[in-house]
């Protein structure tokens, strides 16, 4: 049997290693140049230019992190190799003109004083963090996924959130990981999302998160054939044909791409995606100095929130330089980039004053298809049917829930239908 798995992002990295260990014989077509999809870290001079030396920046395509709690990244993935640097288990928050220090207690109790003193919210609103922390890790990992369906923004509600809290720790903080300023996601990927948060480290490798689907593919076993710069033009009766013309057959295709490159060749609707922006600067010293992420509680914009990841991970930047990420959502995005670009430089110079106007901007990036978006009644399963047809699977984060846990889950799902159908 041979299957040809479309797309080595997680999803279809995942499919790969599933079928081939049960004796398949895979080739993965990608049609960029470097395996990852969205997950992928490029290596640029200080002037911006592409770069494979050592000394350079490393600038992953949008702020992203690996959460070491998410049970498929400690069944797939050797995370001791990937050589992680550790945020700490808080943030800065940005309000009333000043930082303030927020950390889990749980984890981090010497911060506790701090926490308790910071304008954030009420001494009932974390209490309430107590509480909800506890909640959202009783059963099985997945266990979120069967709480409420309705929005994050009601289910904080509901749970007794004040308007501050939310406005300066759970906006700023959540809005940013699901890419939902508004927190119209589904509340049950907000629970999983804390769940993850208070079980295990947020960390960043130290090749950046391009390491992650790297290591992945150097785990393939011979019988996995990964071609590079092999876009897949459409789907045939007998397997696939490249945007070259070349047929490749296949007894089974799995799709895991994207979802609108999903959409466009297998016909099935995908979710509408939601948009990020990220500026990454080099700085000749870092603004932070602590392994923190810092949220904007007081709402200014268009900096949702920023970090610094060469103190996270040395070797994000250079010796003697520092690399700084700010992340700005859909809210902010109808200007172009010179005009981004000044209002970022704004806000981040009322934080951390001149030094900001020095600072050498590497890239400028819009990514339009982020995430999918997962407003209720979306999630009402975690995870969509693999099996479209004979012979015929999708997979990846938009047939699941946003995150590297729901892609990775999501290829599982689609080698475990071939294999039942093939058996």
């Amino acid at each position: 049997m041979r299957a040809a798995v479309v797309g080595a992002g997680l999803a279809g990295l995942a499919a790969a290693a599933d079928l081939a260990a049960a004796g398949v014989d895979v080739v993965v077509l990608e049609a960029d140049d470097d395996v990852g999809g969205r997950v992928r870290t490029d290596r640029v001079t200080p002037e911006g230019v592409a770069a494979r030396e050592d000394e350079a920046f490393q600038l992953d395509r949008g702020f992203q992190v690996l959460l070491t709690a998410y049970p498929e990244l400690q069944q797939r993935a050797d995370l001791a190799a990937l050589r992680p640097g550790r945020f700490a288990p808080g943030a800065l928050v940005r309000a009333e003109g000043a930082f303030h220090r927020v950390a889990d207690p749980f984890r981090a109790p010497l911060a506790l004083p701090a926490t308790l003193r910071a304008p954030v919210g009420t001494l009932a609103d974390k209490l309430r963090v107590a509480r909800l922390r506890a909640r959202t890790r009783r059963g099985p990992a997945e266990a979120p996924f069967a709480g409420p369906q309705r929005t994050a923004a009601a289910e904080l509600a509901a749970q007794g959130f004040s308007a501050r809290m939310v406005e300066r720790l759970f906006r700023p903080l959540f809005g940013g990981v699901l890419l939902d300023p508004q927190l119209a996601t589904s509340a049950r990927l907000l629970a999983f999302t804390f769940r993850m948060f208070s079980e295990g480290d947020v960390v960043l490798p130290a090749a950046g998160v391009g390491a992650l689907p790297r290591q992945l593919a150097a785990a393939l076993p011979e019988r996995v054939l990964v071609r590079l710069g092999a876009p897949v033009d459409a789907l045939t009766p007998t397997g696939v044909r490249l945007a070259s013309g070349e047929e490749v057959r296949a007894d089974a295709v799995v799709v895991a791409t994207d979802g609108p490159s999903a959409a466009r060749l297998t016909g099935v609707t995908a979710p509408a995606g939601k948009p990020v922006a990220c500026l990454q600067f080099a700085a000749e010293r870092p603004p932070v100095d602590e392994p923190l992420i810092v949220l904007d509680g007081e709402g200014t914009g268009p900096v949702a929130h920023c970090s610094v990841p060469s103190v996270v991970a040395p070797d994000y930047a250079p010796p003697g330089t520092a690399l700084v990420s700010a992340t700005v959502l859909s809210d902010h995005l109808d200007v172009d980039d010179a005009t981004l670009e000044a209002r970022v430089r704004a806000q981040l110079s009322g934080w951390f004053g001149r030094r900001v106007s020095a600072w050498r901007l590497l890239r400028c990036e819009r990514i339009r298809y982020a995430q999918p978006a997962q407003a209720p009644p979306a999630l009402a399963e975690p995870y969509q049917p693999a099996r479209l047809a004979p012979g015929r699977y999708l997979a990846g984060d938009h047939r699941a829930h946003a995150s590297q846990h729901g892609a990775l889950r999501s290829g599982a799902r689609a080698a475990a239908a071939v294999l039942a159908d093939h058996a």
